[in-house]
């Protein structure tokens, strides 16, 4: 599921319990922050993305393509890289 503006989280959490959260725009560290807060979803599963498109795709059709992203690490989001594939984030690297 692609985030792109303040949606209603509660509303994802409810209504789509197992979805990838891609979230982007600005301040994808921020964003991403609430986004883990407010649905509980597991780190792996909330990424943020400049490219949310090539994102989805690595993700429906199980690629591990390696993305810039903003993802949990060491308690925070901070940009990175990782491979993402079915389930969200596979790797970080």
């Amino acid at each position: 599921m692609i985030l792109a503006g303040d949606g209603d989280l509660d509303a994802v959490r409810r209504s789509a319990p197992a979805a990838v959260l891609l979230v982007t725009g600005d301040r994808l560290e921020e964003r991403c922050g609430r986004a883990y807060e407010q649905t509980l979803f597991p780190r792996a599963r909330v990424v943020g993305v400049s490219d949310p498109a090539a994102a989805a795709e690595s993700i429906i059709h199980q690629r591990d393509d390696v993305h810039e992203i903003v993802a949990m690490r060491d308690g925070r989001f901070t940009p990175g890289t990782a491979r993402l594939g079915r389930g969200g984030i596979r790797e970080l690297l």
